[in-house]
């Protein structure tokens, strides 16, 4: 079995092992309010899931896909620790990923077999093998002897995919594990439990499990999209905590579930992945008055090196300071610091063992360099603290200026009647430049009254020259606009 270590030197399945050791009994996670699995429970299945892998002949560092979704967590989290604990690397997959897409990470990650959920078809020209975790489990839970080292990949995530294709990233178990270690797990008190409204097979579930092995706190997952349910879940529970995505936030504005739900007992409203429109933080504070909404900002690629912040109304961009162990640097084209109030590069890092694309010029360019360029734009303020401008990607410049989207767009969910929004840059035909395009959903499509309202509150080089009125916006999985596919539609219009 795994022995204990010191923190550096600890992998994944330590940290079960020490939650299961000390707290078997303790619920991790509950599903909807209807099924619960314990440390002890978890770490049983996963050692007879990690042994029915080997006896399936798994080697060291083998790549094993996850194809899961829906509120099948429970096998998720056992097929998870079953994999890294047999010593192979997890690749997450979410299984409405289209076939032509799963076969693309299939065969870059080299993936050779995976275990699915109940209610999931593997997509056509798997050549491996694919099996549930009833299939794949051997019966046997004494633990195993599998030597891993924090170099060893864990994970292979990916990325959401917004800006173009979804880019693979190896996450090794040091970085899992940084900072984490025995210390913690022996005094949790009694955890208050914390909802994550989070969907299977992505990076994001990954970060949940994360959660669930380092976080006292139980963890209830409910369907992504039912705010209502998670109304529900909230008050029967006394939620305490919930993570959320802004597409989360927009949604629980929209279905105004403080109207029929008490959430006075959240205290923390925690949001991630995609930056938090003010308009919106601001109505789930007056929903929710005793909670705080706090913001967690750090590129996929960088974890665990993150910026927390807490949200002010007066500054609603600022994402704060380095937590932790985590370094900040703003930095021009060369790499150099930039001037306080300056827009550049956001880098970052920290001491933990580096998660690297698998592969492409990127990954060449991670590996000169202890940074993790993000490819993202801020500045620092005379306080030290973080502003965050724009992704350098969606950045758009308009009569020599340079405009941020996620402040046009945050400008756009202030006017009256936008419920989505989307600002993004478009090639104009015939011209070397790029206009300025918003995508709306609206209310009542009342466009001129948006606009009108735009012209009080942005600059002239911000205020979009085109608008397109849409019924929905495309989203991914974790419901980020993909702006690459309104970019092609508004190119081909």
């Amino acid at each position: 079995m795994h022995m204990p270590v010191a923190t550096p030197a600890l992998v994944v399945p330590d940290l079960l092992r020490l939650r299961a050791e000390n707290h078997p009994d303790q619920i991790v996670v509950n599903i909807n309010g209807e099924r619960t699995l314990s440390y002890g429970e978890w770490y049983k299945r996963a050692n007879a899931v990690a042994r029915g892998l080997l006896d399936r002949g798994t080697t060291r560092g083998e790549r094993i896909a996850l194809l899961f979704g829906g509120l099948d967590w429970i096998d998720y989290a056992i097929a998870y620790l079953g994999i890294v604990n047999a010593g192979a690397t997890a690749v997450h997959m979410h299984r409405d990923i289209s076939a032509a897409e799963f076969n693309r990470r299939i065969a870059q990650c080299q993936v050779t077999g995976l275990v699915r959920g109940h209610d999931v078809t593997v997509p056509e020209g798997f050549e491996g093998w694919a099996a549930t975790v009833d299939e794949v489990d051997s019966g046997d839970s004494t633990p195993i002897k599998v030597e891993l080292r924090p170099d060893d990949l864990a994970d292979i995530l990916y990325t959401s995919g917004t800006t173009g294709p979804a880019k693979a990233i190896a996450t090794p178990h040091g970085n899992l594990t940084f900072g984490r270690g025995p210390e913690g797990f022996k005094q949790l008190g009694k955890p208050k439990p914390l909802l994550a409204p989070i969907p299977l097979g992505t990076t994001s579930s990954a970060t949940t499990m994360a959660i669930a092995l380092t976080n006292p706190a139980t963890l209830v997952l409910c369907p992504v999209n039912d705010v209502n349910r998670m109304g529900e879940l909230i008050e029967q529970h006394q939620i305490v905590s919930v993570m959320f995505t802004p597409w989360i936030g927009i949604q629980m504005v929209a279905g105004k579930i403080h109207e029929t739900h008490d959430l006075s007992c959240v205290e923390t409203l925690a949001t991630a992945s995609a930056p938090l429109p003010p308009a919106i933080a601001s109505a789930l504070k007056r929903m929710m008055p005793n909670a705080q909404v706090t913001s967690v900002y750090a590129a996929r690629e960088a974890v665990p090196a993150v910026i927390a912040a807490t949200f002010d109304v007066s500054r609603p961009f600022c994402v704060g300071r380095p937590g932790e162990g985590s370094e900040l640097l703003v930095a021009d084209a060369d790499g150099n610091p930039v001037a306080t109030g300056e827009i550049g590069e956001i880098w970052l890092r920290c001491g933990a063992p580096k998660r690297l694309f698998l592969e492409g010029a990127e990954r060449d360019e991670q590996l000169t360099d202890d940074w993790t360029r993000t490819r993202d734009l801020g500045y620092l303020d005379a306080e030290g603290e973080l502003h965050l401008f724009d992704r350098a990607a969606d950045a758009v410049t308009v009569d020599g200026k340079l405009v941020s989207t996620i402040h046009t767009e945050a400008a756009l969910y202030e006017c009256p009647g936008v419920e989505q929004a989307a600002v993004l840059g478009v090639p104009v035909a015939g011209a070397d430049r790029v206009e300025l395009a918003a995508v709306l959903v609206l209310a009542d499509g009342d466009l001129l009254a948006v606009q009108a309202a735009l012209a009080e509150r942005l600059e002239p080089h911000q205020i979009p020259t085109r608008f397109q009125l849409v019924d929905a916006l495309p989203r991914g999985v974790m419901g980020k606009v993909l702006k690459h596919q309104l970019r092609a539609q508004l190119a081909s219009n």
